[in-house]
């Protein structure tokens, strides 16, 4: 099963959380990439990433895949989840799981971690923003 932009995303924004992605995008002569996909989501939220590009540089997707086919070529696998998983409710359910995950609150990316009673929000890594509490959909 290929993986949403907003996987890709998310897988990204925990991956930018530590410096090596990075290093390694300048390393390897891809610092603009990896700068463009990281401002492409700290643009604001009222317009998507990629209405801000114009029609001749990449789209965030080609960005995200160039720099998790580099660190595939650099450590022998990228940074992307090899699995997604999912949940479908049973017929006849409610169409929640009653589990809660940190999300983005723009909406960009799939979110991650569990939240726990009293726990503060995580800051977003790409763009500073506190992660919203969200139910996990069916």
């Amino acid at each position: 099963m290929p993986l949403s932009l907003r996987d890709k995303t998310a897988a990204f924004c925990r991956e930018s959380a530590d410096p090596t992605l990075r290093e390694l995008a300048e390393e390897s002569g891809m610092a603009d990439v990896f700068q463009r996909a990281l401002l492409a989501l700290q643009d604001d939220a009222s317009s998507g990433p990629e209405e801000k590009r114009g029609p001749q540089k990449p789209t965030l997707e080609e960005d995200l895949d160039a720099l998790d086919a580099l660190a595939r070529a650099e450590f022998g696998q990228g940074y992307y989840p090899t699995q997604v998983l999912s949940y479908t409710a049973p017929p006849g359910t409610r169409s929640t799981t009653g589990a809660h995950h940190w999300a983005c609150p723009h909406g960009r990316c799939a979110g991650r971690g569990r939240v726990r009673p009293g726990q503060q929000p995580p800051l977003c890594t790409g763009t500073g923003v506190p992660l919203v509490s969200t139910a996990v959909e069916a």
